[in-house]
């Protein structure tokens, strides 16, 4: 009784997947530790948004580096990106459904 249902799980962050997990973007939040200069996540957010991290996107881990996990290597839509751990964190995601 005091497990959580799986359709109740909160969504995972980008960087909590190992390589060649694929999930859905639900969304992006700050990330916590990520400073862009001036106080603010909006510039990262931004930049997300730009390379195709949206709502619903299909993102896949491709690679990470094997000493502390960044940067990962991940793909959304047709392209591929490298992303800091800080910078994944901020991509809210949910499991992949596979058919």
């Amino acid at each position: 009784m005091n497990s959580p249902e799986p359709s109740s799980a909160p969504p995972n962050s980008l960087a909590q997947l190992r390589q060649g997990d694929a999930a859905i973007v639900s969304g992006l939040v700050e990330a916590v530790g990520y400073d862009d200069g001036n106080g603010s996540g909006a510039a990262l957010l931004a930049r997300l948004r730009d390379l195709g991290f949206t709502a619903g996107a299909r993102c896949e881990v491709v690679a990470r580096m094997w000493l502390g996990g960044d940067p990962l290597v991940v793909r959304v839509g047709g392209s591929t990106f490298a992303l800091r751990r800080a910078e994944a964190a901020a991509v809210c995601v949910t499991s992949a459904v596979t058919a």
